[in-house]
């Protein structure tokens, strides 16, 4: 019987009273998860085993040259670093497990190498499982998010500049 003198349950035990009731879902949303999961891993997974492929420059950017591309023009026609110098070094220092290298050649290089690192884990949970992983970060994901990303990149660029300037890194 329900005790009226008895203390309200908190949220946590709230919410362990209540069994966790997962919906099924239906096989084409499984099939069309897994078909997404499956591009996703196959990009995510050649983005990554080209980057463990190449060699990184010790300089901290010109990586990219590797892959027949040509240097960067932005430091000779404006006296800067583009902003996404060092990106491809940073990829690859990541690949091969060299954190904190990467995140000195490029600080959003190496936020980005490990957030395709996460993808490609995601991915194949998703791929084995039929279930996803967006539904939590959706949480995480928000305007405030966007203005972070946008602000830890512009701040990986003047941290580019002020490394090829000789003022940091």
């Amino acid at each position: 019987m329900n005790d009226p003198l008895a203390a309200p349950p908190n949220d946590i035990e709230a919410a362990a009273a209540i069994p966790a009731q997962i919906p099924a879902l239906a096989p084409a949303e499984v099939a069309r998860r897994r078909v997404a999961a499956a591009f996703i891993l196959v990009a995510t997974a050649a983005l990554l085993g080209v980057a463990w492929w190449l060699e990184p420059s010790k300089q901290g950017f010109g990586t990219h040259q590797a892959l027949g591309l040509p240097a960067c023009s932005w430091p000779g026609r404006f006296g800067v670093p583009c902003p996404s110098c060092g990106m491809t070094t940073a990829f690859a220092l990541a690949a091969k497990g060299r954190l904190l290298a990467s995140f000195a050649a490029q600080p959003m290089g190496c936020l980005l190498a490990l957030g395709a690192g996460a993808a490609l884990v995601s991915s194949a949970w998703t791929l084995l499982t039929g279930r996803t992983v967006w539904p939590v970060l959706e949480r995480f994901w928000s305007g405030r998010t966007a203005w972070l990303l946008c602000l830890a990149a512009l701040l990986a660029w003047g941290y580019k500049i002020a490394a090829m300037r000789g003022l940091a890194g």
